[in-house]
């Protein structure tokens, strides 16, 4: 039974929607505040001269034509802005179809994903300016006893950790993120309390990626303002710059105070997947549970609107929804990995291109995938959206593709050469990395396991060598622990101990960080764990065949009771082989529907199949003093002893992976 090519297809469907584009978001009590007036900016043409709008519409429509082709994306949408004006905005495809409905970019919404943590980033600074939070505050002292963090041996989470990802939470989305109904959608608070992950290290000690800290932020927000989430946005961001096209709300019953309107509701995209040369419709994905971390829709009239707010310092045509110093300070990283990699500035990623530095953010739903960069310093912005499953690469890479094209200010310089001795010295970080955006505390760790690690080495010629998600990228070191990367000058830093061993890499988007696997942590210990204990099993099962076959009898009870508890033992692990093999061929025929369906009802048999297969292994290991005792040869014993020690490593990685006595997910 090959445990990995049953499980393939659900792994990559389960970490591409959750990668760094996974899902990776004003007055209280009272009348609202009068919005600052904006400051007047100068016009500021492109560096490099105007740009050519024809040039660019040309550009962009050869670009979402060739992917559209090549990976099967049935719409897009996509605007491009300057400080001043829109230079470009255009649908392509379909929006829906039976009937067919084509994307229109001043109507069309699209699910945007984390990009909605941008609009949460912003409300938390506008309660900052009002003096209504202060980033340095504990979480806690803003939140209602329901909400609060309990006390669990780390220090206390800040404000402004929840905006920089560095809280500590372990990272979870089985079972809980995404909702197929939106029928008795639970509410924020609901969603919060119920689905809390832990928390697994220090606060500060890492950025990685959560989506429950923005979440947790945006109920924040509502308990500070006094006001619902999705009304506060409305209220202090929305209508101020006039996004009549986006929203947070979700086609809910009516009765649900987070409905959508019907107008909007029928502007709405459909998701989907590319099938059998055509598009198979998706339903809607809920993602109103936790709101302020990714449930937001919106147009690319709409967001190049957005865009040009966050070019012109928060303010557009005379509003301004920060005043200048507040977003100064929005723009400014409070943390970073590493100096060599991106930093999180409240929230926002600061990503370089060349000379400039970005104000960007990624999102990906199960069917819908997003980007967003802005270039303050250049005056130039670009939002796209793609609604199938297979747009994710498109959408991560047309804004650099469109800014390194029209900004040569931006455009990578060559890369070093890689130093002549790095073919060995630079062996030290050779080796397996497993991102810390992952589950530690309930089942759904065990899929990590299953989840090969991200690969580095060293080429003959000197380069770094990085694979990871089917994508292969070579990196010239620039320093003693940061490496740049040939084609787009991304960096990674690695990071070290006291006594300089390698313990792991700093991503270069600067979400999160990968440690470096050894024998206990690495998947491969896991899948040979398995391997070897199913091929045990299968020769116990032969043995016993062929002294039956001769007619041979154990004349000694201990032998007996030796042969039949690791035959016992055998046959639970030939069961639970058996049943989580099928079990996990169904989620991965599901695809990225596992996340509505976990856990799936076979999976939960397969766990306490495992379990009874542990208990039986443990029992094994109880007879193997009989199992001495008995008129065996010595070669027998040798066996006997090697195969139950096998089942007992097989239970402990069961254990250690938590199949076995661990929570299956979040909330039980």
């Amino acid at each position: 039974m090959n445990l990995t090519q049953h499980f393939a297809p659900l792994v990559l469907c389960l970490f591409s929607a959750l990668s760094s584009h996974a899902l990776a978001q004003t007055a209280a009590e009272g009348t609202p505040t009068a919005a600052p007036t904006a400051p007047a900016t100068a016009p500021t043409p492109p560096p490099g001269g105007p740009i050519s709008t024809e040039e660019l519409g040309a550009y962009i429509d050869g670009l979402v034509k060739a992917y559209q082709l090549k990976e099967g994306i049935a719409g897009v949408t996509v605007a491009v802005v300057d400080r001043e004006r829109t230079l470009f905005q255009r649908g392509y495809g379909i929006a829906a179809q039976n009937p067919e409905r084509a994307v229109d970019p001043a109507r069309t919404l699209f699910r945007i994903g984390s990009v909605s943590k941008t609009f949460t980033y912003l409300a938390a600074m506008q309660l900052v300016e009002q003096g209504k939070l202060k980033l340095e505050d504990e979480a806690n002292k803003y939140l209602p006893p329901k909400l609060q963090l309990p006390a669990d041996g780390f220090p206390p989470v800040l404000v402004w950790h929840l905006l920089t990802h560095t809280a500590g939470f372990e990272d979870s989305a089985l079972g809980h993120l995404f909702y197929k109904s939106g029928e008795g959608l639970p509410t924020l608070d609901d969603y919060l309390a119920r689905y809390r992950p832990k928390r697994v290290r220090p606060p500060a000690e890492h950025a990685v990626y959560s989506n429950y800290s923005v979440a947790l932020l945006g109920a924040l927000i509502a308990h500070v303002s006094g006001e619902p989430f999705e009304g506060y946005i409305e209220k202090h961001l929305l209508q101020p710059l006039g996004l009549e096209h986006t929203t947070f709300r979700e086609p809910v019953p009516a009765a649900d105070p987070r409905h959508l309107s019907p107008e909007l509701e029928a502007d709405l995209s459909k998701g989907f997947v590319r099938k059998n040369g055509g598009y198979e419709t998706k339903g809607v994905e809920y993602i109103g549970a936790c709101a302020p971390a990714g449930a937001a829709s919106s147009s690319a009239a709409d967001m190049a609107r957005y865009l040009r707010m966050l070019l012109n310092g928060g303010a557009l045509d005379g509003k301004a929804i920060l005043l200048p110093a507040t977003f100064a300070e929005l723009g400014k990283v409070n943390y970073r990995n590493a100096d060599a990699v991106g930093g999180i500035a409240h929230g926002f990623f600061r990503h370089r291109y060349g000379k400039y530095e970005s104000l960007e953010h990624g999102g990906a739903t199960l069917w819908f995938h997003s980007a967003l960069v802005a270039l303050p310093d250049a005056g130039f912005g670009v939002f796209v959206s793609t609604n199938t499953e297979s747009g994710r690469e498109f959408a991560g890479l047309l804004p650099r593709l469109i800014i390194e094209r029209f900004l040569p200010e931006a455009r990578p310089a060559k890369a070093p050469e890689p130093p002549k001795d790095f073919a060995s010295t630079g062996k030290k970080f050779a080796g397996g990395y497993a991102t810390e955006r992952r589950t530690y505390s309930t089942l759904e760790k065990f899929f990590g396991g299953l989840q090969p690690p991200t690969d580095v080495s060293v080429s003959k010629d000197g380069h770094l060598v990085v694979t990871g998600g089917g994508v292969t990228r070579r990196y010239v070191a620039d320093g003693p622990l940061s490496f740049r990367a040939i084609e787009t000058a991304d960096r990674l830093e690695f990071l070290a101990n006291a006594g300089g061993t390698i313990t792991g890499y700093a991503s270069a988007y600067g979400h999160a960080v990968s440690d470096k696997v050894n024998l206990f942590s690495s998947p491969l210990t896991l899948m040979l764990g398995l391997g070897a204990v199913e091929l045990a099993s299968i020769g116990i099962l032969l043995g016993l065949w062929r002294r039956l076959a001769r007619r041979k009898e154990d004349r000694t009870a201990g032998g007996t009771i030796g042969a039949i508890t690791i035959l016992l033992a055998a046959l639970g692990w030939l069961a639970f082989l058996v049943v989580l093999g099928i079990s996990l061929g169904q989620l991965a025929a599901g695809g990225n529907e596992v996340l509505y369906t976990f856990p799936d009802p076979l999976l939960l048999v397969a766990t306490k199949v495992g379990l009874a297969a542990a208990a039986l292994s443990l029992l094994a290991l109880l007879g193997v003093p009989s199992a001495f005792g008995a008129s065996w040869s010595i070669w027998r014993k040798l066996r006997h002893v090697l195969v139950v020690l096998v089942m007992v490593a097989a239970a402990l990685l069961l254990w250690q992976w938590n199949f076995i006595l661990a929570p299956v997910m979040l909330g039980q």
